[in-house]
């Protein structure tokens, strides 16, 4: 990180709540990076054991530690605060892939003279399996099953500014309503970064059983109140969010993929 009188390039925005046991990891993936064009910005949720004490011992730009009404009004917070072109969402337990991967993404984004209002790369989750959207085609169809993640994607500040910042109502799925606001309404214009972008805590909110159902059930009525979908459809979008999540949290769901690409090829 660096003190700016321009603006960064990047804004780093990690929020966390008790995460004594895995923040170091973000942290050191945060200040290890080769590229340094950007500002990182910690929003923690006041915690009760030594988190704040374990950032404290790395240089951040900002440092709030205060109570959140959950944590999209702590990535709200980091976004009213940043000054960013780009911002990238990084909470506690997630970290980024390696030492060289803003750098990566830093020059494809120059390459393409930042004229793209969301770029998106790849996850990798905690037990190995990767996420790749290299050939997803971000339309309605992808997000009645799929979404990006907001680990691995790089969203322009301007867009909080012109469709509003997260809408604290979801609680699980806030950044997908924010897709859909922005990229399939709102017609923004993507682009795939063929780049690993970081490594995602398998331990976090929406990989646990019973908020994963209400993340489905949210993502549902998001899609609903866009009349993306149909009542007959949210059922059988359940049905496969719910095989998906369960095959990934398995690790089996990309050996099942390599299993059925070979059989298709034949």
């Amino acid at each position: 990180m660096m003190k700016h009188e321009k603006k960064p390039l990047l804004s780093i925005i990690t929020v966390c709540y008790n995460e004594e046991k895995t923040i170091k990891k973000t942290c050191d993936s945060v200040c290890n990076q080769i590229f340094r064009d950007f500002e990182w910005i910690v929003v923690d949720g006041k915690s009760t054991d030594k988190t704040v004490e374990i950032i404290d011992r790395y240089k951040t730009d900002i440092l709030i530690s205060e109570d959140n009404d959950g944590v999209y009004d702590a990535m709200n917070k980091g976004i009213k605060k940043s000054r960013g072109k780009y911002l990238l969402f990084l909470n506690g337990g997630d970290y980024l892939m390696n030492k060289n991967v803003l750098q990566e993404v830093s020059i494809l984004i120059k390459q393409d003279n930042k004229s793209n209002d969301i770029y998106y790369g790849d996850l990798e989750y905690g037990n190995g399996d990767i996420v790749t959207f290299v050939k997803s085609i971000l339309d309605k169809k992808f997000f009645i099953t799929k979404t990006i993640s907001h680990q691995a994607t790089f969203i322009k500040k301007r867009l909080f500014e012109e469709y509003g910042r997260y809408d604290e109502k979801y609680k699980i799925s806030a950044d997908f309503d924010f897709w859909i606001k922005t990229i399939i309404v709102g017609n923004v214009k993507t682009k795939y970064l063929p780049v690993i972008v970081s490594v995602f805590d398998l331990k976090g909110i929406s990989t646990n059983s019973k908020l994963a159902k209400k993340q489905i059930n949210e993502r549902n009525s998001i899609l609903l109140s866009y009349n993306l979908i149909n009542k007959y459809q949210v059922g059988l979008a359940r049905m496969k969010s719910t095989l998906l999540m369960v095959l990934k949290r398995l690790g089996l769901y990309n050996y099942i993929r390599r299993i059925y690409r070979s059989v298709v090829k034949r």
